[in-house]
């Protein structure tokens, strides 16, 4: 389910490329490390998705990740996540480990950021 990873950057090869193909540096440098916060939070998520409190911190990492995308493309960002998402979670285990870290932060409540921080949330 983790996938290769061989730079150990958090984030899936396959991710990765698609990432840098779509959105080549140093044009795209802030939706490009925009992105790959998402994707590194929602691949947390997968792995983590057994731990309650790791959920948790991940739903919360991708929340801020999100964030972070929408200050960079306030006008496109839905469907630029909606891609990305769906290349995160190409299996059905994938899917499934995804689905079941936001049911452990279901009962939690989140914070979100007003949208003049959006920006802040950028790592």
């Amino acid at each position: 389910m983790a996938g290769t990873d061989a730079n150990n950057d958090g984030v899936r090869d396959d991710v990765e490329s698609y990432i840098d193909t779509t959105y080549p540096v140093p044009a795209n440098i802030d939706i490009n490390k925009a992105l790959r916060q998402y994707a590194k939070a929602a691949q947390s998520s997968i792995l983590d998705a057994d731990d309650a409190a790791k959920s948790i911190t991940h739903v919360t990492e991708r929340f801020r990740a999100l964030e972070c995308l929408m200050a960079r493309r306030p006008t496109d960002f839905h469907p630029v996540f909606v891609e990305l998402r769906a290349r995160m979670l190409d299996t059905n285990p994938r899917s499934e480990a995804y689905l079941k870290a936001d049911s452990q932060a279901t009962s939690e409540s989140l914070p979100l950021l007003p949208a003049d921080q959006w920006v802040g949330a950028c790592i």
